[in-house]
């Protein structure tokens, strides 16, 4: 009968992951389970070591029915008879992005489980294992990268462990950027109910142009952009959220204020990022079903705050722009980028809401 000892627990800091680490009288295995407790519950896995020797072949029958495999002796660096880990001196440490994990035992780097995890058959890095086992892969030629990884999250989490310090000059260097972009600014609205991470949204006026901006919420990097962005993916992970439109439909922008301290949260809730292109459905204005995603980096000629960079990273600010049922209808259907170049629209007069549509 197989017996389980729990050696590890923890929860990410910003997604709705569950780390564990278990030992049975066979294995040892670090988990993240993702949305635990729900529908869209799942669970990624990587080996750390067989505690009770390592068989000749995995074990396929085993697995069907649930059970966690021992890793065949050809993969194992450790004794082969099995090895156990102290769990007094295990530490978890989360990626910046929240939704992957490095173990630690003292100082050592023993099991990682990235972000790119669970895709053609790669389920994580062990210390212990050898080769490009089904069960974890080999972490020597990983282990520089990895290391920086390990090395610069400890940094990033402990930079919000300053007594809102970190909060204080962050809300501070928006202020200035937006101040400097649209004038002093009218109204500062707190939209994190109380809650890690701080952020708000401002809002101010110009050339006859309302605006409403988000502050910090690039504080956060968002997870799985470099799935999508391999080469160059801190371009890409961290955002702000604005809206823009003409003095006629000031009164959009109520709901549309509303709408974005909800959406500031879906990169980590759904662990997912929000990125150039993307629609996301919306009801706040008469005739109109959905929002479009557009990067002011990525954009023409178009007015728009100026951001520092956060630790060497790039701030992007996505602008919300309405989409009426057919407009969306036919971006579902076509792409982002076909649409952009249908429009007829430069795209400083894109982003601004006019109540004339896009497309």
């Amino acid at each position: 009968m197989e017996h389980s000892n729990i050696l590890l627990e923890s929860w990410s800091p910003v997604c709705n992951i569950q780390a564990i680490v278990e030992e049975t009288n066979q294995n040892c295995y670090l988990y993240l389970w993702f949305f635990p407790g729900t529908d869209n519950a799942f669970v990624k896995s990587c080996w750390i070591c067989n505690t009770n020797g390592a068989p000749k072949k995995l074990d396929v029958d085993g697995m069907q029915n649930g059970i966690a495999p021992s890793m065949p002796e050809e993969y194992v660096l450790h004794d082969p008879k099995g090895m156990h880990l102290d769990a007094d001196s295990l530490d978890l440490v989360w990626f910046e992005e929240g939704d992957a994990a490095a173990l630690l035992c003292g100082d050592d780097l023993i099991c990682v489980i990235p972000g790119w995890s669970g895709f053609n058959g790669f389920m994580g890095y062990c210390a212990f294992a050898k080769g490009m086992s089904p069960l974890a892969w080999e972490m020597t030629q990983a282990m520089p990268l990895l290391s920086e990884r390990v090395a610069r999250s400890k940094e990033y989490w402990a930079g919000f462990d300053l007594d809102g310090e970190y909060w204080n000059a962050a809300q501070k260097q928006h202020i200035e950027v937006l101040n400097a972009f649209f004038g002093a600014y009218r109204k500062y609205y707190a939209i994190d109910n109380g809650e890690f991470p701080p952020k708000a949204l401002i809002t101010g006026e110009k050339d006859e142009i309302c605006y409403c901006i988000t502050a910090g919420v690039s504080l956060l990097a968002m997870p799985t952009v470099e799935q999508y962005y391999y080469d160059y993916p801190n371009d890409f992970r961290r955002i702000e959220i604005g809206y823009a439109t003409v003095k006629k439909y000031e009164g959009s922008m109520q709901p549309m204020l509303s709408y974005i301290s909800g959406i500031t949260n879906i990169p980590w809730d759904e662990v997912t990022f929000l990125g150039h292109g993307h629609t996301i459905p919306f009801q706040g204005i008469t005739g109109y079903s959905a929002v479009w995603l557009l990067d002011a980096e990525l954009l023409e000629t178009i007015d728009t705050p100026k951001y520092p960079q956060i630790n060497g990273e790039r701030i992007n600010l996505l602008w919300l722009v309405p989409l009426k049922d057919s407009e969306y209808e036919w971006i579902k259907e076509h792409s982002s980028e076909e649409a952009l170049e249908r429009c007829e629209k430069a795209h400083r007069e894109l982003i601004v809401f006019d109540g004339e549509g896009v497309l």
